[in-house]
């Protein structure tokens, strides 16, 4: 069983390196020539992040069952809970701004919030990086 675990474990993990490569992806967006082409792209990286929202969702919960099992300090697990949520919440926050972005399929909408999307991907990225390197150096009891 905790082999199952595991590797849902680190396929969700695997899903979620959609937060290393969001930051390049959404740079990218505002050099796409139409906005019809902008409105498609940014309609792409909203799915990936969607996807990778649930990997997150598994990724938390296969990491608490597996946690309950193995004697880590409490310093880890709370700042790999801690971590967790920040990028939960921003990647929601971030989904938000890319349905705001997307509300017009004209594609009028996306300069106002590409800055923010760009802005949130980055943070997003660097706390994910934060993620895999706590998650592969664990402090244990």
């Amino acid at each position: 069983m905790l082999d199952f675990i595991l590797y849902l474990h680190v396929l969700s993990a695997v899903m979620m390196g959609i937060y290393l490569l969001l930051p390049f992806l959404a740079q990218r967006v505002q050099a796409l020539d139409s906005t019809t082409a902008q409105y498609g792209f940014l309609h792409v990286l909203f799915a990936m992040n969607r996807a990778a929202q649930f990997a997150l969702i598994i990724a938390f919960l296969t990491g608490g069952y597996m946690v309950s099992k193995a004697p880590y300090s409490i310093l880890w697990m709370v700042l790999s809970i801690v971590l967790f949520l920040a990028i939960a919440a921003l990647s929601g926050i971030m989904g938000k701004r890319m349905r705001l972005a997307l509300a017009e399929e004209s594609g009028s909408t996306i300069p106002k919030q590409i800055g923010s999307i760009k802005t949130l991907s980055l943070i997003n990225g660097i706390l994910f990086f934060v993620v895999l390197t706590l998650m592969n150096f664990p402090f244990m009891r």
